[in-house]
């Protein structure tokens, strides 16, 4: 008997969940963007946008398209979505506006799934609500870590969910996640300088926090490569 089940039955659940029923209704409540949410996104990544210029970003953990979509308003950005649920990377398919963006199956939070990308190919690794849903956090930082350029930036968003929020089919694994309802900035920069990462800046989101439809406050946490770590 161990304190949680083991990882191969925490993606078992998740890829079951996420059929395809589940998806649309994911779909629905988050993956969907308005153009007034997509410049509330921009406007609070504005300064990492326009410092780096990235040119591949991988989206992790990319779900129906969301932030797929808010990036791709931008030019010249090659965007990579790796997301575990076939039904949800469906839905992002289906999108015409996402074309273009190149989809990968798998999951990013264990030592196996190092070898998904090579070393150093994206400029930017980007996420959203998905550190609070992985079974490692820790290992899939790792994992960003070989994945991020030398000169690249990972951006965090997630949001200060209570055990409250994990409800319905959700609400078994609110013991299980360790980040699940982490109610403090605090945890993910922590977990990314375990990493290797230098933690460039944590804040709330203030434009996305103001939308009407943002019910859980989001807050991002900006990391580069710690030269020190590197060396």
């Amino acid at each position: 008997m161990t304190w949680r089940i083991s990882r191969a039955e925490s993606r078992r659940r998740y890829l079951t969940k996420f059929d395809e029923t589940e998806s649309l209704s994911y779909e629905a409540l988050a993956g969907c963007i308005s153009a007034e949410e997509a410049q509330a996104y921009l406007q609070d990544l504005q300064p990492v946008l326009a410092d780096k210029k990235p040119a591949a970003v991988l989206d992790v953990g990319a779900g129906t398209g969301g932030i797929c979509k808010i990036l791709a308003e931008l030019p010249n950005l090659a965007i990579t979505a790796l997301e575990p649920s076939p039904a949800m990377l469906s839905v992002l398919q289906r999108k015409p506006e996402l074309s273009a963006v190149r989809t990968v199956q798998g999951f990013c939070d264990s030592p196996d799934d190092l070898g998904l990308f090579v070393p150093e190919q994206f400029d930017l690794i980007i996420s959203r609500q998905v550190i609070n849903g992985l079974y490692d956090p820790l290992t899939a930082f790792k994992n960003w870590y070989e994945w991020l350029d030398s000169e690249g930036l990972v951006v965090v968003i997630d949001g200060l969910y209570g055990r409250a929020a994990w409800t319905g089919i959700w609400e078994e694994d609110v013991d299980v996640l360790p980040v699940s309802a982490c109610q403090n900035t605090a945890m993910i920069p922590y977990l990314l300088e375990l990493a290797g990462f230098e933690v460039r800046d944590v804040r709330m989101m203030e434009r996305v926090n103001g939308h009407l439809r943002t019910k859980t406050h989001r807050f991002l946490t900006i990391a580069a490569k710690n030269r020190h770590e590197a060396s």
